[in-house]
């Protein structure tokens, strides 16, 4: 098996950087919440069950209604990216 890498700067411009900086600071928020919402789930019940996506998805929702700043797209990643760190 042969393994490729390629190096790759790239340059954006202003409003990409300021684009760049509001996905990941948007990310970042949603995750520490849903994180948090299932940190206070354990600590008030420690038998309750890992939630999956479609109970992420609600979650989401709400986060979405209470802060207008968190996007659609965050949305998507996180709840991939969350669901396969906290499976049992």
């Amino acid at each position: 098996m042969v393994l490729k890498a390629f190096k790759l700067r790239l340059y954006p411009n202003k409003t990409q950087r300021n684009q760049i900086h509001v996905n990941l600071g948007c990310a970042r928020f949603v995750w520490n919440q849903m994180l948090n919402m299932h940190i206070e789930r354990y600590k008030n019940n420690k038998k309750a069950e890992f939630q999956g996506r479609y109970s992420m998805d609600v979650m989401l929702k709400a986060l979405k209604i209470e802060y207008f700043y968190v996007s659609s797209k965050s949305k998507s990643r996180f709840r991939r990216r969350f669901s396969k760190i906290f499976q049992p």
